[in-house]
């Protein structure tokens, strides 16, 4: 999840149970990964962000937040491959494992 910060952010200290969390300047944002989440649970994550001194005191304009998620062996369709052959003329003998892969767009949310 990328949760952008504002532009003077000095530094950011994060605080959650589940992942890591870390503000990467390069991305301007708080980036927290997890690598597992159940089904029907509920994570926190609570940052607590200093800032530094600006002699301009412009509102800052929130950004929306960004996810990004992967689910390995798992296809949202429904799709099922029962069997799949290959036909080739050289003698290739094809490997018999397939991968399944559900990959999540652009999701975005507005505060």
């Amino acid at each position: 999840m990328k949760i952008p910060s504002p532009k003077m952010t000095a530094s950011v200290t994060p605080n959650t149970l589940v992942g890591r969390a870390k503000y990467e300047p390069e991305h301007g944002a708080i980036m927290w990964r997890i690598k597992k989440f159940q089904g029907e649970f509920e994570c926190f994550l609570q940052c607590e962000v200093l800032l530094s001194g600006s002699l301009k005191d412009k509102p800052w304009v929130k950004p929306p937040i960004g996810l990004e998620f992967e689910i390995p062996m798992f296809t949202a369709s429904g799709l099922r491959i029962r069997f799949l052959k290959v036909y080739e003329k050289s003698g290739y003998k094809p490997t018999k494992l397939h991968k399944t892969l559900t990959k999540g767009g652009d999701y975005e949310h507005r505060l």
